[in-house]
């Protein structure tokens, strides 16, 4: 008689149990909906929506959120403060991945070093070489 009441007991746990296992399933299926979503929402506001893969996507906005911090500072921005700022665009990214990220605006000249280790600077556009002949000819 001892037997039943624990195993009745145990059923009923193991039922809750399953039937937590099965919401958390369904939150974990609506939560990965809902990060598509907001996906796409700010493939479309950032004018991304020629760009499939999502790493691209990540990339290219935690790029943008970069440039556009380092031109609205006042001063060169260290490697960290840029890092929080672009995790405002994805709170998973990694260090490693940022810095790889940083490296890259470096390459293509949108960046530069601030004369200090870790600090960095947005670099000015350069005007297009038929901008400058319409200034001339102004």
């Amino acid at each position: 008689m001892a037997d039943e009441p624990i195993s009745y007991y145990e059923r009923r746990l193991q039922r809750e149990i399953e039937q937590i296992d099965v919401r958390i399933r369904e939150l974990t299926q609506e939560k990965s909906a809902l990060q598509r979503q907001l996906l796409k929402a700010r493939q479309e506001a950032s004018g991304l929506s020629e760009v499939s893969r999502r790493n691209s996507v990540m990339r290219i906005m935690i790029e943008n959120r970069v440039l556009d911090a380092l031109r609205s500072a006042n001063k060169p921005l260290s490697s960290y403060e840029l890092f929080q700022n672009a995790r405002y665009a994805n709170f998973e990214l990694k260090e490693n991945t940022f810095r790889t990220y940083l490296h890259r605006l470096k390459q293509r000249g949108l960046i530069a070093s601030a004369g200090q280790p870790g600090r960095w600077r947005a670099i000015a556009p350069q005007p297009s070489p038929t901008s400058k002949a319409t200034d001339i000819f102004s």
